[in-house]
């Protein structure tokens, strides 16, 4: 019987699905965000921005369904030539989100 491979349609769903050892103290999910600490602003024109990275790799960002406040989830697959041979690393973040009421112009 040939074995039927899965294929993965999103990077949270490797990510998500994967088998792998999270370093000691990070969570499997969330790396070392704390996915119940204080919600974050929205940034202005709902723009995330994220810089200095020195591994080349996959990432995605996702935003859960809830109204009002949100858990924003980032997913980045670092890879990097080291010692001959490709190497990866697993970063995660879960960001509490919340959006600001904004006050109408009488």
């Amino acid at each position: 019987m040939a074995s039927r491979q899965r294929i993965q349609e999103t990077l949270r769903d490797f990510m998500d699905k994967a088998k792998y050892t999270v370093i000691e103290g990070a969570d499997y999910f969330c790396g070392w965000a704390d996915p119940k600490g204080t919600p974050q602003p929205i940034p202005a024109g709902g723009v995330m921005r994220s810089t200095g990275y020195t591994h080349y790799g996959p990432c995605e960002v996702w935003l859960d369904e809830k109204k009002g406040g949100c858990v924003l989830h980032w997913y980045w697959l670092g890879v990097r030539f080291l010692k001959n041979s490709y190497s990866w690393q697993v970063y995660k973040e879960c960001i509490p989100l919340v959006t600001t009421p904004k006050r109408l112009r009488v």
